[in-house]
């Protein structure tokens, strides 16, 4: 049986599960039965689906079905190369009881023309979130009208093993703003392993904090200027953020930001999570447990 929903609601389904991808890497079959796992834990009801390339689905299936899904199938998000949109849609329409296939994850190719038939493409699609992957050039060059135009949704990446994928301040901040702007719900890739904006002193990269994120989005949605929108993306110090939060919500629990910021892929839902304790945002506790099932696969949920 799974935990009852001790996250606060702000958290629910908030931690992508991308434990697959860099720098996890962790091979699919520990992937998967860490994700089912963790349905004995406190971890559950923060987790969102498992997000897996198109290629891993029919072995993704088979994985599946030697597990004990008795709390349900596994929910997956499918990363979609460009150009490949009718292969994962045969994915989706023929996939097995193993599997419940909640989003697809779509690149989309740079030249402009290109993705602009491939997001024409996407708009067709029916009975599935679609998000399309952007980057910060194609939002400038108006990608997000055509989002909008075709009822789909946002991702973006926010970081990456080199430097040059972390977007600014600015550009993150002038796509949130847009983003908002436009009512289109986004959900974030890559980079954003702690609460609170942070220098990595290991790759010397700085990393976004999801909850200056939040906070950036809770902002926009409050009709802040560009300013402050920055403001809350670049801000380090917790109790500072916490009351930026506050004035532009109905307080640091409240969950309206997920109306626009929906979720984040990472590596570890458990680092992310251990961010918010750290900021006493989660009950004293809840991620220590004296059951042993549930000592393992927190510490097993945690791969980079």
């Amino acid at each position: 049986m799974r935990v009852g929903a001790r996250f606060p609601d702000a958290f629910l389904g908030f931690f992508d599960d991308a434990a697959v991808f860099p720098p996890g890497l962790a091979p699919l079959e520990q992937a998967i039965s860490d994700h089912i796992q963790r349905r004995k834990t406190p971890l559950d009801t923060a987790v969102g689906p498992l997000i897996l390339p198109l290629q891993a689905i029919a072995e993704a299936q088979a994985l599946a079905a030697g597990q004990d899904l008795s709390s349900g199938p596994v929910v997956v998000s499918i990363v979609v190369p460009a150009g490949e949109l009718t292969d994962a849609l045969s994915a989706w329409q023929t996939v097995g009881p193993e599997l419940h296939i909640a989003a697809l994850e779509l690149k989309v190719s740079t030249a402009a023309a290109d993705w602009t038939r491939q997001i024409e493409e996407a708009k067709a699609v029916e009975g599935v979130a679609v998000y399309v992957e952007l980057t910060a050039e194609q939002v400038a060059d108006g990608a997000l009208d055509a989002l909008a135009e075709a009822g789909l949704r946002l991702k973006f990446r926010t970081g990456g093993i080199q430097q040059h994928l972390f977007p600014t301040v600015s550009e993150l901040g002038a796509v949130i703003m847009a983003a908002v702007t436009r009512g289109l719900p986004f959900k974030l890739t890559a980079g954003l392993h702690q609460a609170i904006r942070y220098n990595d002193p290991t790759t010397g990269f700085t990393h976004h904090g999801f909850l200056n994120i939040a906070a950036a989005a809770a902002a926009a949605r409050n009709g802040a200027p560009t300013g402050q929108v920055e403001a809350a993306l670049g801000e380090t110090d917790a109790a500072r953020l916490l009351d930026l939060l506050d004035k532009n919500s109905a307080g640091s629990l409240d969950p309206s930001w997920r109306a626009s910021f929906v979720s984040f892929g990472t590596c570890s839902v458990l680092e992310p999570a251990e961010s918010l304790e750290a900021l006493a945002l989660l009950d004293a506790g809840l991620l220590v447990s004296d059951q042993s099932t549930n000592h393992i696969f927190l510490k097993a949920a945690h791969h980079d």
